[in-house]
């Protein structure tokens, strides 16, 4: 059977969500621990970013 139309179920959602959610904690670690709130903001703007394109690559495959 072919599955190249195939939709994401609720499982691939979620585990794109959280996925998601680890790359932006672990990215935003330093941040925390340095206890700086700009370059915390900034990480989780980055970290956000790298874990949507992640996350969009994987319910897209």
């Amino acid at each position: 059977m072919d599955n190249d139309g195939r939709r994401p179920d609720a499982a691939d959602i979620g585990m794109a969500g959280c996925g998601w959610l680890l790359i932006v904690a672990v990215v935003a670690v330093p941040g925390l621990i340095l206890n700086d709130g700009p370059l915390t903001v900034y990480l989780v703007v980055v970290g956000g970013v790298i874990g949507f394109l992640w996350a969009r690559r994987r319910l897209l495959r």
